[in-house]
This record gives C-alpha cells, structure tokens and sequence, in this order.
C-alpha cells in the first residue's frame, strides 16, 4: 500500500533481498521505475534489489533516483548512437543530428506535473501522467 508523504512524495514498502523496507520517492520517480520495471519484465522488488546490491553509501531514495536517471541516459545515448551510425548517402556531412533538444518541452511537463501533484489532494499521486 502506498502512503501520500508531503506535497509530492509517496512511501511504498518493498521488499529488498528478504527484508522488508519503506522508500519513500516523489510520485514521478516511482512513475518511472514503474516504466523500467515494465520495459524490463522485472517486479519493483527484483528491481530494488538489484540497485541497493550496487550502491555504495547513498541512502535507497538516492540509488533509485540516480539509477533511474542513468537508465533513461543510457536510452537517449543509445537512440543518438543509432541515429548518428545510420547511413545517409555515405557523407558525412549528410549525418543525421542527434535527436533534437527536448528541454523546453520537458521543462513545461515538470512544470505541469509538479502543479498537478502539489494541488493533488485525493491520492491520485500514483496516476501515471498523461504525456
């Protein structure tokens, strides 16, 4: 069972190795390892798991949040290796840019979803945002 803590943030308990232990992450957090754990056929126990064996001297929270981070890094990475390396006509100058910034139009979903969250009063915290 997940608990609303604050304005944004939600405790759910998980099980670790075989011991069992509350994480408390903003709600986006957990919308994104909900989407590893769906990309990677892999249980959010199994996941948790897995990342509190690799930490080093970072509290839980802090490994699953650099963790997710690094995930999604190494996406983009990849999608740009995959772009870059395609062939276009064999010059060079013909490559195809890496795709192109998402800043802005990620800066105005933080925006909206850290008002949706902040205003949010019912729960709905774990709803995954609508993109």
């Amino acid at each position: 069972m997940a608990r609303v803590i604050g304005s944004d943030r939600i405790r759910k308990n998980v099980t670790i190795g075989n011991r069992r232990t509350s994480v408390s992450l903003e709600a986006q957090v957990w919308n994104g390892l909900s989407d590893i754990c769906q990309r990677e056929d892999i249980g959010i126990d199994a996941l948790c798991t897995s990342v509190a064996e690799r930490r080093k001297e970072s509290s839980m929270a802090s490994a699953l949040r650099v963790f997710l981070l690094t995930y999604f890094q190494l996406v983009v990475e990849n999608i740009e290796d995959s772009l870059s390396a395609a062939p276009h006509g064999g010059m060079a100058e013909d490559r195809q840019a890496p795709i192109p910034g998402y800043l802005e139009t990620a800066l105005q979903r933080f925006a909206s979803e850290q008002e949706r969250y902040a205003t949010a009063d019912d729960g709905s915290f774990e709803a995954h945002p609508a993109h």
